[in-house]
């Protein structure tokens, strides 16, 4: 999970690269899945030798459509928000994620990690301030993706519990690919041979990615590991820094520490519990 945050970080940050350069989000996306799916599908017909099979269509259709609509919405709002903010307005996924672990797998959820999820939170709104800063279009699809994204870690958890990792992420993969070339149809435009090969690069640390996530999920419960995804924030903050010359306040280290803490005694929590048993 810690693998799987490093990454997305540096492909958030490949992101607003391309945005920048004057590539639409919606083609960012096309690009991000395509490349991400010939990455995946090599690596799985290389390993297999042949198309992988699993009945379970329904859930992984759901899957593919909630994580579209949570992808389109994410790029969009982190073309047109500042890099910090859009990753700190992510950190709320760990709180809808458990909610619907515990709703819709009946995962059992201690009132310890109930309370540290809590804390994790209040750290969360420590960094965003709310009601200090106007509320925009881009902080509001980058918090509508966060919700979508829970659903998908809730059907990712459901369908690793008897699909392999990597035919989960094969057709999501696929579906999601063939579901943005429309989007990106509409606004298409020529990338220049530098953005292609960092649209390249986009996909290739999603696929990467995209497996660490979803064999951390085949491995553990999603109440425990999805927390993990506060460390996302110090990984953001350096890139952010050192290419856009963003520079987080004092209230975003404040809020930082804050959520490390709750992590960090959740992980402390999840690895006695594994001792124990």
């Amino acid at each position: 999970m810690l693998a799987a945050t490093a990454m997305t970080a540096v492909q958030n940050t490949l992101i607003r690269l391309l945005a920048d350069s004057g590539i639409h989000p919606f083609e960012i996306a096309f690009f991000r899945c395509f490349f991400g799916f010939i990455s995946v599908a090599a690596l799985v017909l290389w390993s297999t030798r042949a198309l992988p099979r699993s009945g379970a269509v329904a859930p992984m259709a759901a899957s593919g459509v909630l994580h579209l609509l949570s992808m389109l919405a994410f790029f969009y709002g982190l073309s047109v928000i500042p890099l910090n903010d859009a990753s700190a307005l992510t950190f709320a996924t760990p709180l809808f994620g458990t909610i619907a672990a515990a709703l819709f797998l009946r995962e059992k959820v201690p009132a310890r990690r109930w309370i540290a999820i809590a804390i994790g939170f209040v750290g969360v709104l420590i960094v965003l301030r709310p009601g200090s800063v106007p509320f925009s279009l881009g902080a509001g699809l980058v918090l509508s993706s966060t919700i979508t994204f829970a659903g998908v870690t809730v059907l990712i958890k459901h369908l690793s519990a008897t699909v392999p990792t990597t035919t989960i992420v094969f057709y999501q993969s696929l579906s999601v690919s063939i579901l943005t070339a429309l989007p990106a149809a509409l606004v298409w435009t020529t990338p220049s041979a530098g953005n292609l090969v960092l649209l390249v690069g986009l996909g290739l640390l999603g696929t990467a990615g995209w497996l660490c996530f979803t064999r951390a999920f085949a491995l553990a419960d999603a109440s425990a590991i999805l927390p993990l995804e506060f460390a996302r924030l110090p990984f953001v903050a350096i890139l952010a820094y050192a290419l856009f010359g963003e520079i987080p306040d004092r209230w975003v280290w404040i809020g930082a520490a804050v959520i490390f803490g709750s992590t960090l005694y959740i992980a402390h929590r999840e690895h006695a519990a594994y001792r124990a048993r």
